[in-house]
């Protein structure tokens, strides 16, 4: 694997690529009989559980969705880890000055041509809406973020921008996969815009309709992409939950169902997997779709015992049983699953009772009282409240296995089910003004958030990021671990980083992978050749040129 990777970065750093490649190849012409419109399909309907209210670029859910038709990102990755380009190729020689160029005819769907000030234009917008993009942040707190870039250059044709990073970043591409480009000439100078100037995208679609009582988004062709895609519609379908949704697919309504960074849950696959009528495609996750995070900084898991209490009273295996595929694995303790860069062996989790109860007595819990629950000296029950996001299903299921075990053991959970956007208020620096109030939370974090920033979820871990920050860790020697991963200017430098910051979670334990597993996608076996995306899995703008009909 590693070597791969080596090879991988050489190309990187020594090649400009400057048209999509990839498991298969996205201008391939479909040999399906074209429709009388001359499309080969003539729509894909694709079901969702994500919560969408207005369909605009500042809606998560939306912007993650539209991704896969009308606002692609600059590159794209591949199956087996490579990234390509997608609305601009790269290049860069010494992983600090990285270099983008718009590939050659892309267009927004108002006729206009996409830039290099486009792209600069989204990272002002950025830096204007307090992110640290080409200068430094400090909060209401005094708390400072660096800037990521310290200058920029436009070709003069300004179809390239060259981006100077503030320290070598060898993975910067990864946080290329979901960076999507805004178009200067619809947002400057306006501080809002119409329905239509917000549709206004590049991708191989645009946005013609969002009907949200009848839970729809409806996207059609947009004439000024290079190239004519091999479906003509692509329609969403919203749901309230999974079953209906399965439901849906089993009947024909849906030929593929989609949510970001999260396949089939595993309590479907079975049913679907034994239906003729759905196909089933499994990918290796580099994503964590089951955390139990704790807050280090505050509360009572920031007594350290008690977060290793915690890793030996839980029972694995009834996460992998219950909530897994058949792919399901135990975690290690060093947190992150064997497809993530800088991956390196730590002893896996383990259920032991008798190490959670000495630990419990080391953190000044030495009995229980008549109802179970560990006491100290001065008789304070050990108990703490989860909280959960009660939008996500699965996630309270977790919730509610986490109490059951915790409590048999000793521990009372008062479990927080909370909407979503009380949740974000609680549990993100992004939502509460750097002010994360929860004690602990179940999370589910994505495979682009995973490799942002360090990578290796370090953004989930790090209390000073702007915009994750959970686990609330502002500890000398996990900060001195992510200046070197930062710092990184080779693979090897980069993998010795990555082993030490895998050792530090083993050690301390700031959050416990409930689960690892593959991610299994479920589409109507009628369909053919789909692309699946690293990051997007089948909702790509690559799936679109190479999908058919048998």
């Amino acid at each position: 694997m590693k070597k791969v990777l080596a090879l991988l970065l050489a190309a990187i750093l020594t090649l400009s690529f400057s048209a999509c490649g990839g498991a298969t190849n996205p201008t391939t012409p479909s040999t399906e009989a074209p429709t009388e419109s001359g499309y080969s399909i003539s729509q894909i309907t694709i079901g969702t559980t994500s919560a969408i209210e207005t369909a605009t670029r500042e809606e998560y859910a939306f912007d993650m969705l539209s991704s896969g038709v009308s606002q692609p990102p600059l590159v794209y990755q591949d199956l087996s880890g490579e990234y390509h380009p997608l609305l601009a190729s790269f290049e860069t020689a010494d992983a600090t000055t990285w270099v983008y160029t718009v590939t050659e005819g892309m267009t927004w769907s108002d006729g206009a041509p996409v830039t290099a000030e486009d792209i600069l234009f989204t990272l002002e917008r950025e830096q204007a809406n307090g992110g640290a993009v080409f200068e430094a942040q400090t909060d209401s707190e005094g708390k400072t973020t660096e800037a990521k870039y310290t200058g920029y250059t436009l070709s003069d044709d300004k179809r390239s921008i060259s981006l100077t990073l503030a320290s070598p970043n060898v993975r910067e591409l990864s946080n290329m996969t979901t960076f999507r480009v805004m178009p200067k000439h619809i947002y400057e100078g306006k501080e809002t815009v119409t329905a239509a100037e917000a549709r206004i995208s590049c991708g191989p679609y645009v946005l013609e309709s969002f009907q949200k009582e009848a839970g729809t988004l409806t996207f059609t062709v947009n004439p000024y992409y290079p190239q004519k895609p091999n479906v003509e519609k692509i329609v969403y379908q919203l749901f309230g939950n999974g079953d209906t949704m399965y439901l849906a697919l089993q009947s024909g309504d849906l030929d593929m169902v989609w949510n970001y960074s999260a396949g089939v849950a595993g309590t479907y696959q079975e049913i679907l997997a034994n239906d003729d009528q759905i196909a089933l495609v499994n990918v290796a996750a580099a994503n964590a779709p089951a955390v139990l995070a704790f807050n280090n900084a505050k509360g009572l898991f920031a007594d350290e015992n008690l977060r290793k209490a915690v890793s030996y009273a839980l029972d694995y295996s009834a996460f992998q049983t219950y909530f897994g595929s058949a792919y399901a694995e135990i975690p290690n303790r060093g947190f992150v699953p064997a497809t993530i860069v800088g991956y390196q062996e730590t002893e896996k989790l383990e259920t032991n009772l008798e190490t959670a109860a000495s630990f419990m007595e080391a953190a000044g819990y030495t009995g229980k009282n008549e109802d179970g629950f560990y006491v100290n000296a001065d008789g304070d029950i050990a108990s703490f409240t989860l909280t959960v996001n009660a939008g996500k299903e699965t996630q309270v299921g977790y919730g509610e296995l986490i109490k059951t075990q915790l409590e048999n053991f000793g521990i009372q959970v008062v479990l927080d089910t909370l909407d979503g956007d009380s949740y974000n208020a609680k549990t993100s620096n992004k939502f509460s003004e750097n002010n994360i109030t929860m004690e602990a939370a179940i999370y589910g974090y994505t495979a682009a958030g995973m490799g942002m920033g360090g990578g290796l979820a370090s953004i989930y871990v790090d209390g000073t990021h702007p915009v994750q920050g959970g686990c609330q860790v502002y500890d000398k020697q996990f900060g001195e671990i992510l200046v070197e991963l930062g710092g990184a200017t080779t693979l090897d430098a980069y993998y010795e980083s990555a082993g030490k910051l895998q050792n530090y979670y083993a050690e301390h334990l700031p959050f416990l992978a409930l689960y690892w597993d593959n991610m299994m996608f479920a589409y109507a076996a009628k369909l053919n050749n789909l692309t699946v995306d690293a990051v997007f899995g089948l909702n790509n703008v690559n799936n679109w040129f190479t999908i058919t009909e048998k």
